[in-house]
């Protein structure tokens, strides 16, 4: 078990809604010391190809398949990092651990505004989060 300092330090980061990863290919060396820390083996290097292809060769099966993979630009080795945000907790133990910072936290707030009677009345926005690669 954790003492109480670690123990309040975790659960601080357990499934942070409001955080998403963000991923730098250039900064990426590819040590693997992110897919090791990883608890949900949500993280895979590999080769790239069509989606059914990459989904087949992920660390962790892609359970939903209608939540789109994160899909890095090439590294230097010509592969490319897969992330799957279904199966992702946030706990940030990807960018901890990264050597060089290619992984970071990062909060943010996407307002969807819904269109008819009040559509610019701001109670009728909610926060929604973005699907995954669309902003990385």
């Amino acid at each position: 078990g954790f003492d109480a300092a670690t123990a309040f330090k975790e659960a601080e980061r357990c499934l942070n809604c409001d955080v998403q990863t963000v991923f730098t290919a250039p900064a990426c060396i590819e040590c693997d010391a992110c897919v090791d820390i990883c608890p949900m083996d949500c993280i895979t290097f590999t080769a790239n190809g069509d989606e059914p292809d990459l989904r087949g060769r992920l660390k962790a099966p892609a359970r939903n398949a209608e939540q789109d993979l994160y899909v890095s630009t090439p590294l230097a080795t010509g592969l490319v990092m897969v992330k799957d945000e279904d199966v992702c907790l946030h706990c940030g133990l990807c960018a901890e651990r990264c050597p060089t910072g290619a992984w970071d936290m990062q909060k943010y707030l996407f307002m969807d505004t819904y269109a008819g009677e009040g559509a610019r009345d701001r109670k009728t926005t909610r926060a929604r989060r973005p699907r995954s690669g669309a902003a990385a």
